[in-house]
């Protein structure tokens, strides 16, 4: 240790390097040939000798950044390996429920919120958030985007077949909720990562409120034929 110590200050005295910017980590450094560096930097030993030690702090405080080598192998190659240093991945930030909290202000006691901005569905119940879950809304991209406004479920049925222009679809939990054939439903074509973000914008539905299958088939047993929607 007291020789690393004497060989930063010979090296921040003959390079004029801040001592606050002498790092040494040997560690770092496994593979560095003290006999080779010895061999190939004659100018090096002339002014510091030939001491390991010394010679792999002149490699990571000077003679890295001049590209000199620190053995055969590197040489041979032509590039200078910088050592691995491990990345640390943060942990991910897991988003907190809101589920079982009591809302005031809400726009009916008991009903749906269909959210197209944040690309949630909501059902609450005597003001309290019951359950939440990511959906995939109309495409706006295509003119397609689910009508905002407040309605109420006009159809609930266990299964039904969705036909338009281009699809037929078998869906198990249709939930309508405006004249004009819009609804919740389950769309198992969809994998886990579709629901939510901005899938909606270029990937959406024909207007209907996509869920993933589980979520459908417990919202379809909370809600009824009246149970307001809003979607906003």
């Amino acid at each position: 240790m007291k020789k690393i110590i004497f060989t930063l200050a010979v090296l921040a005295l003959a390079f004029a390097i801040p001592k606050t910017s002498i790092v040494v980590n040997a560690a770092e450094v496994t593979d560095f040939d003290p006999v080779y560096y010895a061999a190939n930097n004659p100018d090096v030993v002339e002014t510091f000798g030939n001491d390991p030690e010394i010679l792999l702090a002149h490699y990571i405080n000077c003679g890295k950044a001049e590209g000199r080598f620190k053995n055969l192998n590197e040489e041979v190659s032509g590039i200078i390996v910088e050592p691995e240093v491990a990345v640390v991945e943060p942990e991910p930030v897991q988003p907190v429920s809101l589920v079982g909290t009591v809302f005031d202000n809400l726009p009916y006691p008991t009903y749906v919120d269909v959210d197209i901005t944040n690309q949630t569905v909501s059902y609450f119940e005597n003001n309290v958030l019951v359950m939440q879950s990511p959906c995939v809304t109309g495409k706006t991209s295509a003119g397609r985007g689910t009508p905002r406004g407040t309605y109420s479920v006009k159809a609930h049925i266990p299964g039904k077949t969705l036909r338009g222009p281009t699809w037929k679809v078998w869906v198990d939990y249709w939930m309508r909720f405006t004249d004009s054939n819009i609804g919740l439903h389950d769309a198992t074509w969809r994998t886990a990562e579709e629901f939510g973000g901005d899938t909606y914008i270029n990937h959406g539905s024909h207007g209907c409120v996509n869920l993933p299958h589980e979520f459908a088939a417990q919202l379809f047993n909370k809600v009824n034929i009246g149970t307001k929607v809003v979607v906003r």
